[in-house]
C-alpha cells in the first residue's frame, strides 16, 4: 500500500512539474494516469500559457536583479578594491548606497554610489600607501580611478567583458569615503 501511495506523490510531482513547464505534456501524462478530473485538466490547460509567461516575467526580473545585486556586493567587498587598486585598506562597512540612470548618446550608464565608513581611522602609514597609489590633487585627497571592458583591460581577477567605471575618494582625517561604480 505504501509504495502505491508514493507512486501517486511521484506522478502528482511530475504532474505540477510538467504543468509549469509544458502543457502538453500535462495532457498526455494525465490523459494516461487519469489522476484529475477533466475540468481540473481544462483549467490547467487555459492557465499554463499564462504560466509559462509569468516564468518568463520572473527569469527576466531575476536577471536584471541578480545583476544589480552583483554591481552592489561585489565592488564594495574590501578584497576586490584591494585588488582594482593595489592598497589594503582597513576594515570598513557601507553606510549609504545611490543609484542613477545617466544616457550618453544611445548607450545607458547605471552608477552606483556607495558612501563606507571606516571602523577605526586609519594610520599614517596607510596614507603614506594612498600617496604611491593614488592620484592627488588637492593635499588630503585621494582618488583612484580605473576604467576596462569594451578593449581596454581589466584589473587583476575581474572580467573583461563588462564595461566597468570605478572610482574611489578617500580624504585624510574622515571616517567616511565613496566608491562609485558605472557599468554600460
Amino acid at each position: 500500500m505504501k509504495s502505491k501511495s508514493l507512486q501517486n506523490i511521484f506522478k502528482a510531482v511530475a504532474l505540477l512539474a510538467s504543468w509549469l513547464t509544458l502543457s502538453p505534456l500535462l495532457l498526455i501524462l494525465d490523459g494516461r494516469w487519469k489522476l484529475l478530473p477533466k475540468w481540473l485538466r481544462i483549467v490547467l490547460f487555459v492557465v499554463s500559457p499564462m504560466m509559462l509567461v509569468v516564468m518568463a516575467v520572473v527569469a527576466f526580473w531575476g536577471y536584471d536583479y541578480y545583476s544589480e545585486h552583483y554591481m552592489q556586493q561585489h565592488f564594495v567587498r574590501r578584497s576586490v578594491v584591494e585588488n582594482i587598486t593595489g592598497v589594503r585598506l582597513p576594515r570598513y562597512k557601507v553606510v549609504d548606497r545611490g543609484e542613477e540612470w545617466m544616457c550618453f548618446g544611445r548607450s545607458p550608464e547605471h552608477t552606483y554610489d556607495f558612501t563606507l565608513e571606516f571602523k577605526k581611522m586609519p594610520d599614517e602609514d596607510f596614507y603614506k600607501k594612498l600617496d604611491e597609489y593614488f592620484d592627488n590633487f588637492e593635499p588630503g585627497k585621494y582618488s583612484y580611478s580605473a576604467i576596462w571592458g569594451n578593449g581596454l583591460e581589466a584589473p587583476k581577477g575581474e572580467s573583461n567583458k563588462d564595461d566597468i567605471c570605478f572610482s574611489i575618494d578617500i580624504e585624510r582625517g574622515l571616517k567616511t569615503f565613496h566608491i562609485r561604480v558605472g557599468g554600460w
